[in-house]
């Protein structure tokens, strides 16, 4: 459907550029001279858009604009004007125009508001389509903190750096901060730094003008052309080269960019949502991130916990998908459900949805065991998981070793080599007793009964030792 717009100025020479500049074969373009001329036309025609100046030969802009607010409610407006001062700049905001731009306009800058003007009006008369099936799923306080932080989020045009390990989700987080934006009927564009060669980085960011270098067939937009009035979510952005942080940060700052190989200034209207997994500051330190640049990205930071932090979430998670992947036929047993909770999921989410693929495609079973997803589990993962359980364990008994070494060689050098009654087994016993007793009465929430059971001993000679050994009055009574 074609949209009709209306400019009102006086300036005919402007008129002239501004109407080249926006007229396509979706927009049709009407000028007047004055505000008496352009009453006339607006009582005539259906216009979306009037694009006004202040300073008119018969009357103030501003005041034609309040006017036409309250007679034409359908109308968006943008202010231009010569008079750049503060003043103007505050009447047109307390009149709620779309925007205000100062002259001499800048044509890139008219025709990116124009467009985002455009949209918005299309968008007020249809609902935004949203996907709510974005699997965000958890309940744990720490997905709570990145709900809560999302919802703040997608009211503002602020950049937002993304920090979490491989798998959690951070490119979901970014598309859903982009499709409960003002910007969800524009692009969500991702570009992944770590998959990208070094030296085609700068030309897929910013495009390249034909013959910018070899192969260089034609003009090509890159990705901030193509994100243009939408969010451009940069992934991996540790790993971008740091000679071209440099040009990244000139966007950030400015709004504008050239091709590879060209002048021309682009304005580029994108909301930046960038991620890592690295630690930036230690990147910084290295001499490998520019500061300024993350203080850029880093207006807003979203931290996405690891899956292994968030137990209760795990369950949910795993019968989401594999209710998706197995179309409700498959379920789990209580052993499956012990086995993911006390997996350490290396791969984050990503990892368990892909383990929940396989197994919905490659197993005809309907209960789905401990067994059968140790079979699935990828063998490298696997063999890490269980090497780092082997080594924390080891850990454990060594530090225990290493413990009672140092105990028994303390008590040896403080013995007088002619010692014959060293009572080392009391000492020794002293010393390690007493805990195990009173960590065991904890367990058993003091039940003396259930203690003696666990401990392996008589009851009486509980009782016995906790008098010796002077354990607390609060264990001594059941």
């Amino acid at each position: 459907m074609q949209k009709k717009i209306l400019i009102i100025d006086d300036d005919h020479s402007l008129k002239s550029v501004m109407v080249k500049a926006l007229s396509t074969s979706k927009i049709l373009i009407k000028t007047s001279s004055t505000i008496s001329e352009g009453w006339v036309l607006l009582d005539k025609e259906h216009f979306d858009l009037v694009i006004c100046d202040v300073m008119l030969p018969d009357g103030d802009g501003l005041e034609l604009v309040k006017k036409l607010k309250n007679k034409f409610n359908h109308l968006e407006f943008i202010i231009i004007s010569a008079q750049n001062n503060i003043l103007t700049a505050i009447k047109a905001d307390q009149l709620d125009v779309f925007e205000y731009i100062p002259k001499p306009l800048d044509l890139n800058d008219l025709v990116i508001t124009v467009d985002r003007s455009l949209k918005k009006k299309m968008n007020t008369h249809q609902q935004i389509k949203i996907d709510e099936n974005l699997p965000m799923i958890g309940t744990s306080s720490s997905m709570q903190v990145v709900y809560r932080n999302i919802a703040k989020i997608t009211k503002t045009n602020f950049s937002v750096l993304i920090n979490g390990e491989s798998g959690t989700g951070k490119e979901l987080v970014a598309k859903t901060i982009h499709n409960f934006s003002d910007r969800s009927q524009f692009p969500f564009t991702v570009i992944n730094m770590a998959s990208l060669p070094e030296n085609l980085i700068e030309s897929e960011l910013f495009g390249y003008e034909k013959g910018a270098f070899t192969g260089a067939e034609k003009r090509t937009q890159g990705f901030f052309e193509k994100a243009s009035g939408g969010t451009l979510f940069m992934d991996e952005i540790g790993d971008m080269p740091y000679e071209v942080q440099s040009r990244l940060l000139r966007v950030l700052q400015f709004g504008e960019f050239t091709r590879v190989g060209g002048r021309e200034l682009i304005k580029t209207d994108v909301r930046i949502i960038s991620a890592t997994n690295k630690n930036l500051k230690n990147s910084i330190e290295n001499g490998k991130f520019r500061e300024d640049l993350f203080y850029r990205l880093n207006v807003i930071n979203i931290v996405l916990p690891p899956l292994r932090e968030r137990e209760n979430d795990i369950i949910s998670l795993a019968r989401h998908y594999l209710n998706i992947y197995s179309e409700g036929k498959k379920q789990f047993d209580s052993s499956a459900i012990n086995f993911m909770k006390q997996y350490s999921w290396p791969g984050n989410v990503r990892e368990l949805e892909n383990l929940l693929k396989r197994i919905s495609v490659l197993t005809s079973e309907n209960t789905i065991t401990s067994i059968l997803i140790e079979d699935f589990i990828d063998p490298d993962i696997f063999q890490n998981e269980i090497k780092n359980n082997d080594l924390n364990n080891k850990s454990e008994k060594e530090n225990l070793r290493n413990y009672l070494d140092s105990f028994l060689n303390k008590f040896f050098k403080s013995l007088d080599n002619d010692s014959e009654a060293i009572d080392l087994y009391e000492k020794f016993m002293d010393e390690f007793e007493r805990p195990l007793i009173l960590k065991t009465l904890d367990f058993c929430k003091g039940n003396q009964i259930k203690t003696s059971k666990v401990l392996g001993i008589n009851r009486n000679t509980l009782r016995a030792k906790i008098k010796k050994l002077d354990i607390p009055s609060k264990y001594g009574k059941k």
